[in-house]
C-alpha cells in the first residue's frame, strides 16, 4: 500500500471547490494508494470537518484537520480577495507534519485525473522541492514578476509541490519564508510563489502534466491560451499534447476563472458539484455574484 501525506489549505469561502478537489482526489487513487489527507485551516465549522471526513466513507484513505492561527501571517502582504492569509499555510506545512519527511501539497482550485503515487515516489532527498516550472527566470519575465534574488533557472509554480519535509525542516525554511516574505512584503506579487522562489534554490521539475492550466486543457488552437505565450518557451509541443491528453491534475487559474462560478461549469465538474451532500454545497455571496456576471 502506498501511504501518501496529501495537504490542503482553504477556508469557510471555498467549502464546494475543496470538496470537489478532495472527492476528485480518492476517486482518482489507484486501489493500492492510501491517502493521509491533512487540512490546514483557520475557520472551518467541525459540521464541515464531519462532512468532508464522510466523502472519505469506506475507502483506503484518512482525512485530519489542523487548525492554524492565521495571525501567524498577519503582517505579511495579503488582499481582501482569494489571497488571504491562507496563502501562506503551505510554508509552514513541514513544521506542522513532523512525522513525516516527504508530502504532496496542492490547491484547491483543481480537478485530480490521476493517481498520484508515482509523482510522490520521485528522488527528491537532495533538493528542496519538486515543482511545476512556469516561465524561464528573465528580466523580461511575461506571465510572472521578475526577482533578481531568485536565483533560479526558471520560475516555478507554487499550487502543486512535492515537499523535502525533513529538508525543509531540518533547515529551517519556515523561518527563512516568513523573512522574505516580510522583507519583500511592498515587492510581491503572487505572494507565496514569489516568497517560495525567490527562497528556494534547489528544485526537482516534475512534469507539465501536473499542472495543466484548463486553458490549455480546453482550447484546441493553444495560441488562444494568454498563458501558451510565456509556456511555449520552455515545453515542446510534444509535452504540451501530452499534458493535454494526460492530465494528473487540472488547475482552474487564469481567464476561464473558477468553475464552481459559472452558470455553465465543465460537465465533469458539474456532476461532482450535483453529487456533493447539499452541506458541502456552499456558495459564498461572492461566488454567486460572479456566477450572475458570468459569461460562460
Amino acid at each position: 500500500m502506498n501511504n501518501i501525506p496529501v495537504v490542503l489549505t482553504f477556508d469557510k469561502r471555498i467549502i464546494l471547490a475543496s470538496s470537489i478537489a478532495i472527492k476528485s482526489l480518492i476517486d482518482s487513487a489507484d486501489s493500492n494508494t492510501s491517502y493521509d489527507i491533512h487540512i490546514l485551516h483557520s475557520d472551518i465549522e467541525l459540521k464541515y470537518q464531519k462532512e468532508l471526513t464522510n466523502l472519505l466513507k469506506d475507502t483506503n484513505h484518512t482525512i485530519s484537520f489542523h487548525y492554524i492561527d492565521c495571525n501567524i501571517f498577519k503582517n505579511l502582504k495579503k488582499s481582501k480577495g482569494s489571497w488571504s492569509e491562507i496563502v501562506y499555510y503551505r510554508l509552514i506545512i513541514p513544521e506542522i507534519l513532523k512525522n513525516y519527511d516527504k508530502a504532496i501539497y496542492s490547491d484547491v482550485d483543481v480537478f485530480f485525473k490521476k493517481d498520484l503515487a508515482e509523482i510522490y515516489n520521485t528522488n527528491i532527498e537532495n533538493n528542496l522541492l519538486g515543482a511545476v516550472k512556469a516561465e524561464k527566470n528573465h528580466k523580461n519575465a511575461i506571465g510572472h514578476k521578475y526577482f533578481e534574488e531568485n536565483k533560479n533557472e526558471f520560475i516555478f509554480w507554487s499550487g502543486f509541490l512535492l515537499m523535502n519535509l525533513k529538508k525543509l525542516r531540518d533547515e529551517n525554511y519556515f523561518e527563512k519564508f516568513m523573512k522574505i516574505a516580510s522583507d519583500f512584503k511592498d515587492r510581491l506579487k503572487y505572494f507565496d510563489l514569489d516568497t517560495i522562489n525567490i527562497v528556494c534554490d534547489s528544485f526537482i521539475e516534475l512534469p507539465l502534466n501536473y499542472c495543466v492550466l484548463e486553458t490549455i486543457y480546453n482550447y484546441k488552437d493553444l495560441n488562444k491560451a494568454a498563458e501558451y505565450e510565456f509556456l511555449k518557451l520552455i515545453y515542446s509541443n510534444d509535452e504540451f499534447l501530452d499534458a493535454k491528453n494526460n492530465p494528473a491534475i487540472i488547475h482552474y487559474a487564469g481567464k476561464l476563472g473558477k468553475p464552481w462560478r459559472r452558470k455553465k461549469p465543465p460537465k465533469y465538474y458539474q456532476e461532482y458539484i450535483d453529487n456533493l451532500p447539499k452541506a458541502l454545497k456552499k456558495y459564498t455571496f461572492r461566488d454567486i455574484r460572479k456566477i450572475f456576471f458570468s459569461k460562460n
